[in-house]
């Protein structure tokens, strides 16, 4: 079945993979955020509140591949389950 979720997603990442990936940024958002609160100059306060809404904008991102990959990841499971259960209709 795992195979099957592979080809269809043509070696885009899955979601668990995407999940990972959201986790990290994540963990950076987090120390941007702190590295914001100890930062004195503005000109660096600028910079990472750039990086910080740039981050905030990729996990966003991520977080709606993951949950769509899930779906598709899912939708291909049901179907190949569905397809076993009723090989005699595909003979047809």
């Amino acid at each position: 079945m795992d195979q099957a979720v592979e080809e269809f997603l043509e070696g885009r990442p899955r979601a668990k993979e995407l999940a990972e990936l959201r986790r990290a940024l994540e963990t950076r958002a987090e120390g941007l955020k702190a590295a914001l609160g100890r930062a004195q100059d503005p000109a660096e306060q600028d910079r990472l509140r750039k990086e910080l809404q740039v981050a905030e904008r990729q996990i966003a991102a991520l977080e709606r591949e993951e949950l769509i990959t899930e779906f598709v990841e899912d939708s291909v499971r049901a179907t190949v389950s569905w397809s076993q259960l009723k090989p005699e209709e595909d003979a047809q």
